[in-house]
């Protein structure tokens, strides 16, 4: 299977500086340039692209709506559903949520064995309705005078080892965000998030060490 022509081009994705890499960002660029608007949905427990990648987390354009398809034995109203949501909903009002997606990614991740939210994903209609609303009842569906928005672009090596130290600063920094702090229903969603912090216990190894390293959620406003 790493010997097809799909899975090298995976890999070559994986790198930044990679011809592929800089092609597809190109078009990308291009596409968002001329008014098209990209619905980039991640699945819950997808055993093949990370949540970050799904969402391409290192583009940001008003023309990328993000959303996160969590399948019914799955979904849990808890606290890192609503941490990642928070973080979408971020990305979708035009706020950095300086790399939270990525670090978080990990602990939503399927495996190769017992999990299909890769492929679930793409039976699910209402994953094709936001599509449509997106497209026709949005505020950027309407046309927009020219000069168009440029696409900014963060890379991401996925192949270089994440520091997990980095995440209390991430929280901290987005806690103190003034973009955050002058929205009412933004800081609603932090007060929630710490809230569901208190009583949040996770099964999953991955899930107690994410909970360790977020404990500074405790010292929110």
């Amino acid at each position: 299977y790493i010997e097809s022509a799909a899975a090298r081009e995976l890999f070559e994705l994986m790198d930044p500086s990679s011809a592929l890499s800089q092609r597809f960002v190109a078009a990308l660029s291009t596409a968002l340039h001329r008014g098209v608007r990209v619905v980039c949905v991640g699945s819950w427990v997808d055993e093949v692209v990370p949540l970050y990648s799904a969402i391409v987390q290192g583009v940001s354009h008003p023309g990328v709506l993000r959303a996160v398809y969590i399948d019914a034995p799955h979904y849990a109203d808890d606290f890192l559903t609503a941490l990642i949501v928070f973080a979408l909903r971020l990305r979708n009002a035009g706020i950095y949520d300086h790399g939270l997606l990525v670090h978080v990614s990990g602990v939503v991740a399927g495996s190769l064995w017992g999990h299909w939210g890769h492929s679930t994903v793409y039976g699910e209609p209402a994953v094709y309705k936001l599509a449509v609303k997106w497209l026709l009842f949005s505020t950027a569906a309407k046309p927009q005078p020219a000069p168009r928005e440029h696409m900014s672009y963060r890379p991401l090596n996925a192949a270089e080892p994440l520091n997990p130290f980095f995440l209390p600063w991430i929280m901290r920094t987005l806690w103190d965000d003034p973009a955050v702090q002058s929205s009412r229903s933004l800081r609603a969603e932090l007060q929630r998030l710490a809230a569901l912090f208190d009583v949040w216990t996770p099964e999953t190894k991955a899930g107690r060490e994410l909970r360790y390293r977020l404990e500074p959620v405790r010292a929110g406003p």
